[in-house]
């Protein structure tokens, strides 16, 4: 498995992106995205070429039109923020804000409204103040902070607010001109839902034309309604001032009665008598008011505050513009409507306001021209959520959230107006004027505009808690706390105005949000959960102390070194289950001198090495480094991998061998391209994924390919690793791993098989048939169900006389399968715990001169001196030759029982192997000393020579006969001589030992793992 071809960094073909990004990095010095000319001239923008994901600008041409900036501050953003604040509140609902909470209460209703949204208003100018804005306004803040799916379904609600909005400004204009000239209230309009329907159509109709003509023709309309409201104001407030002093009106308190009140100029009488708050029932609903339900009334007139911004496209300098213009439009509006309240409550009766919301009309000497005022003051909020809406729908469809499905929107006029998408908003309004209520839709869209504004808030306080260098605002009145407070209080004031739909919009922007998890491309926008991430990860990484680690609490934390993960796929997947929770590392080494190269190649391989584990879905980190071997890539890997109190703890290498590598790329799932619409891919966005992957990485080596790592190296990188402290795991044949077991997925019988009848076999001979075809053999028991096994052969098999007790390598090869069944892939396996024994003359029964007795001595003291620390657990792990093979059966379940380790153990025979074993068949011998048998114990793998060929065969025999069906075997890894003359004779037996089994893991470990304690 284990190999490195050269021409992997020298002549691979890198995709589209990575290929840009390897050019960006070597001339990043020499051509920096943006030339700022001191000495004059102008700032030279990025090339052209580069794509909107690139540059992270909206998908289309400058500014979010392609037209020219022409708005400045005044018409851009001012003028539209207060005509849309006072739309119709100011002529027709004052009276109701004042006649039923009083003055006093109702300036605190104003003061709560206004710091609602002041607070979002202070987000929007930080966020406005941050970089470069284009078109979209609100949308396009929320999505270049929190992520295009995000800004994407807050930008379509937010776009469906201003639809709505338009059509409620439109039905209220509708509405005034009816109870002025309506025939029901003795005018001459037919009044009905037709009519209706026909006013409201053609006023739309002409907003929709002042629209098409573009920004500058809408600066002029919404001048001249700006004329026309102010003009209508200064009448209403000097109707206020009547000339002698006093007027008499009549207030109609029910179909009924009547009554005369007296209009006075300002007096501190009145004024005393308007102070407290006086609720009764609201003639329009017939519910009795209330401080929360004037609140929101009064908050329905305050959502206008976006009607600057959604202008972004537009102005000359947004980042200017925006906050210096909604800053000054709120102040005013602030300052208007409690003026207004003032000078009410100083000069109209309290019965006049409860009863007579229009009252403005009915005082003034020219009632027509406070109508009029209502009419421009409604058409125009309605012209400013026609145009904005336009403007968010352009934005959406030229970022592409949706697919090419908006593509159409995206079309403009020669001037750059986005005519389409202003005719697409128009049917939208249209559609919902049909429905001719204003109560049943008012609710919806002030909901929406709340979500809208709670998102806005969001945004901002994510980048302030992210602390990213680059935020760094130039308006600077804001804080946490601000951005929260906001958020806290637009939510709360959603759930106010109704509950019902605010739960809705909720789950709207949750499905939405979802949907376009899944459906949108990476826009290059960045993530501000990336930089949350990361301002959390570092915090808690320092508190993660690696002085403070505990073996109860060990897990394994995995660098896997792969050559190529073309031929590796499956065994990274068996890891991705085996680190359960664990740290898990993708190690590659790409071999060269960074002298004699024009950049660094890692730069262009962790992103096809980070594309590969997306898509094999495994949670994997990948490290890349460039050493002048494949051992000292190794070693960096080993060394600095991680962060920390996070790094690995176990090293795992595929199998040095001659065999075959697979190729998963072309039958693993994950890899198949659907070559229906592989062409159409290819010519619309490029290469595929997997397309690119298969191109980045060539094919596995051939058996007699020229490899850079030699056997020496291979098992040198043992060596280092368990020097460096690490465990080592090398896994072979895992080439036939078909994935996470299904029952009887590896139970693999042989037609002339006989099954065994006892958990305690009777040794035969090798089937060499066997070795020659590799079959799989069962091993059933007693209690055998079918279901897929992992087998654990806890024992050094090469070291039969020293295979008396449990070392740290057994216990972790334990400690691995039993992690290993946690996971709900592996839940369903049997852990099968394999322990060889001696049966002719009885374990621990060599002779009766006493040579049996010092072998167990010198074996015990042995196992003592290598397990010393353990305390309980080396006692209990010891298995000693004298109590026998039933006793050191039971130990062993004992042992498992303390270490809540849930498995079968089995006892197999192997005299016949150990026969065959140097130390045994060399004339009868028998120790004289505990230290030749200590000596002896510590030399056998020392002398790879020395294991002959027949006792590795019926090694490899008896694992064949029963484990050859297990899912996965463990086996025990000797540690590599010291003799690095010895290194390929070492690694030749290991060859030779697992020969034609399945997937298998040799294990070594260094430390301890498992632990009895609570």
């Amino acid at each position: 498995m284990w190999s490195c071809v050269p021409s992997q960094v020298s002549t691979c073909t890198c995709p589209p992106l990575l290929k840009n990004k390897t050019l960006h990095t070597m001339a990043s010095e020499q051509t920096p995205l943006l030339h700022y000319r001191l000495t004059g001239g102008s700032i030279q923008a990025p090339d052209a070429s580069a794509s909107p994901q690139q540059t992270g600008t909206s998908g289309c041409d400058v500014g979010p039109t392609g037209s020219p900036r022409r708005l400045g501050t005044l018409f851009g953003v001012v003028v539209p923020t207060m005509l849309s604040m006072f739309s119709v509140v100011l002529f027709l609902r004052l009276g109701f804000v004042v006649g039923q909470a009083g003055l006093l209460q109702g300036m605190a209703v104003f003061f709560l409204a206004y710091f609602i949204i002041g607070l979002t208003v202070l987000s929007v100018c930080a966020i406005s103040t941050n970089g470069a804005i284009h078109g979209g306004g609100a949308y396009y803040m929320i999505s270049r902070a929190l992520g295009p799916e995000f800004g994407g379904s807050v930008g379509l609600l937010f776009f469906l607010a201003n639809v709505g909005s338009s059509s409620v400004y439109l039905l209220g204009l509708v509405e005034s001109v009816v109870m002025d000239f309506g025939q029901e209230y003795g005018g001459s309009l037919p009044t009905g839902y037709w009519p209706e329907v026909g006013y409201g159509s053609a006023f739309l109709l002409l907003l929709m034309l002042i629209c098409q003509f573009g920004a500058a023709f809408y600066t002029r309309a919404i001048f001249l309604v700006l004329l026309i409201v102010a003009v209508t104001y200064g009448a209403a407030i000097a109707s206020l001032f009547p000339s002698g002093g006093e007027r008499s009106v009549v207030v109609v308190l029910n179909s009924s009665m009547h009554l005369n009140v007296t209009v006075h100029a300002p007096n501190l009488g009145t004024l005393r008598s308007n102070l407290n708050n006086d609720y009764l029932v609201d003639y329009t609903t017939g519910d009795v008011a209330t401080f929360f339900s004037v609140f929101a009334v009064m908050f329905n007139g305050c959502t206008g505050i976006m009607a600057g911004s959604n202008m972004s496209g537009e102005l000359k300098d947004p980042s200017r513009s925006i906050p210096r213009g909604t800053l000054t439009g709120v102040a005013f509006t602030y300052c208007i409507y409690n003026l207004t309240a003032f000078l009410i409550s100083s000069s109209c009766p309290r019965l006049l306001l409860q009863y007579d919301y229009g009252f403005l009309r009915t005082i003034a000497p020219f009632p027509l021209l406070v109508s009029l005022g209502v009419y421009a003051a409604a058409s125009s909020a309605s012209l400013s959520c026609l145009i904005g809406a336009s403007r968010v729908l352009y934005a959406l469809a030229c970022d592409r959230i949706f697919g090419h499905m908006l593509s159409p929107l995206t079309v403009t006029s020669r001037s750059g107006n986005p005519w389409v998408a202003v005719l697409f908003t128009w049917f939208l309004v249209q559609c919902v004027t049909f429905s001719g209520k204003l109560n049943s839709i008012a609710g919806i869209v002030t909901t929406c505009f709340l979500l809208t504004y709670a998102s806005v808030n969001l945004a901002c306080l994510a980048m302030e808690w992210a602390s990213a260098p680059n935020f760094r605002p130039t308006f600077r009145l804001f804080s946490w706390h601000t951005c929260l407070g906001g958020l806290l209080g637009s939510l709360a004031m959603m759930f106010l105005v109704n509950p019902f739909i605010a739960l809705v919009s909720l789950v709207a922007l949750s499905i939405l949000t979802v949907f376009l998890h899944y459906q949108t491309p990476d826009m290059g926008w960045g993530f501000i959960s990336q930089a949350l991430i990361y301002h959390q990860v570092r915090k808690y990484l320092l508190k993660l102390d690696i002085r403070k680690e505990h073996v109860k609490f060990w897990r394994p934390q995995i660098l896997l070194l792969v050559a190529n993960p073309r031929g590796a796929c499956g065994l990274i997947r068996f890891l991705n289950h085996l680190k359960k929770g664990g740290l898990y590392v993708l190690g590659h080494v790409v071999i060269g001198n960074l002298d004699t190269m024009p950049y660094d190649p890692v730069q262009t391989e962790s992103p096809s090495w980070l594309a590969l584990i997306d898509q094999l879905d495994v949670k994997a980190f990948v490290e890349v480094t460039l050493a002048a071997s494949v051992r000292e890539g190794a070693q960096h890997l080993l060394r600095i991998t991680g962060l920390g109190g996070m790094k690995p703890n176990t090293l795992v290498m595929g199998f040095y061998d001659d065999s075959q590598s697979h190729d998963w790329f072309l039958s693993d799932g994950a890899f198949a391209d659907n070559a229906e619409n592989r062409s159409h891919e290819a010519s619309v966005c490029g290469p595929t994924p997997v397309q690119q992957l298969r191109t980045h990485f060539p094919p596995p080596r051939g058996a007699e390919a020229v490899r850079l790592l030699c056997e020496s190296e291979y098992v040198a990188i043992i060596n280092d690793a368990i020097k460096m402290g690490r465990n080592v795991c090398l896994a072979r044949s895992f080439h036939r791993y078909p994935g996470p077991p299904l029952q009887n997925r590896f139970r693999l019988l042989r037609r002339d098989e006989t099954p065994l009848q006892s958990t305690i076999h009777s040794d035969s001979e090798t089937d060499t048939s066997d070795l020659e075809t590799g079959a799989s053999v069962t091993f059933p028991d007693d209690d055998d169900d079918g279901s897929v096994t992992i087998d654990v052969w806890p024992l050094d098999l090469l070291r039969p006389d020293a295979a008396f007790y449990l070392d740290v390598c057994g216990l972790l090869a334990l400690q691995l399968a039993c992690v290993l069944g946690m996971v709900p892939a592996w839940r369903g396996a049997r852990l099968r715990v394999l322990l060889p024994v001696e049966m002719c003359l009885g374990v621990g029964h060599k002779s009766s001169d006493g040579a049996s007795d010092c072998l167990n001595d010198a074996t015990e003291q042995t196992a003592n001196s290598e397990l010393g620390g353990m305390g309980t657990e080396a006692s209990a792990s010891f298995l000693p030759l004298r109590d026998g093979v039933r006793e050191a059966e039971v130990r062993l379940r004992k042992l498992l029982s303390g270490l809540r380790i849930r498995a079968t153990v089995h006892t197999v025979p192997w005299d016949d192997v150990v026969a065959l074993h140097w130390c045994r068949s060399d004339s009868g011998w028998i120790p004289d000393s505990v230290e030749d048998v200590s000596g002896v114990a510590k030399t056998i793998a020392g002398v790879p020579e020395k294991l002959c060929t027949p006792y590795i065969d019926a090694i490899n025999g008896l694992l064949r006969r029963t484990s050859g069906a297990a899912a996965i075997r463990l086996l025990y890894l000797p540690r590599p001589p010291s003799d690095q003359r010895r290194y390929p004779a070492y690694l030749q037996r290991l060859h030779q030992m697992t020969g034609h089994l399945g997937p298998t893991l040799f294990v070594h470990g260094v430390d301890h793992v498992t632990c009895t304690d609570l």
